[in-house]
């Protein structure tokens, strides 16, 4: 009896994901959001002409004890997105516990960044000349995780 009742609650969970996922479509992602998780919006932006041959990039984000000095910064979670045209605004799934899986773990507040890895030219090599990526010269891609959107600003390396 116990086997069927799993069985049973695993189709019901599995039907009500494939009905929210048609809901939460983003980006060309359809991405159920774990229940431990929130979502950041980070609008990209840039000001100039962008030509994308390549529309699939990985948004990574990183978190760091801001008071620690020559530590790297942790992986927390990242994503794949397609995107055709710049400017474009995304939903990055984030756990609710990001600030307890920066090692070293951190004292005080949590600093977060994103990443770009973006083969926008599609040449077969990401975050090379003639790719879109950060523009860490207007503004460095740091972001909070409390509800507002997050601006971040993008460039073709050169």
């Amino acid at each position: 009896m116990k086997k069927h009742f799993a069985i049973l609650a695993m189709a019901g969970t599995l039907t009500l994901l494939s009905c929210n996922a048609a809901d939460k479509k983003t980006n060309a992602e359809t991405t159920p959001v774990a229940a431990d998780s929130k979502m950041v919006k980070i609008e990209f932006s840039g000001t100039e002409n962008f030509t994308i041959k390549n529309p699939k990039l990985k948004v990574s984000l990183y978190g760091s004890d801001p008071t620690l000095a020559d530590v790297p910064a942790t992986l927390i979670t990242e994503k794949e997105f397609e995107q055709t045209s710049v400017p474009f605004t995304i939903d990055l799934p984030v756990p609710n516990d990001a600030a307890s899986k920066i090692t070293p773990s951190s004292k005080g507040p949590a600093k977060y960044y994103v990443g770009v890895e973006w083969d926008s030219d599609g040449n077969g090599k990401a975050n090379e000349k003639g790719d879109i990526f950060i523009d860490h010269d207007k503004q460095f891609p740091n972001v909070k995780l409390d509800g507002e959107t997050q601006k971040v600003y993008l460039k073709v390396l050169k």
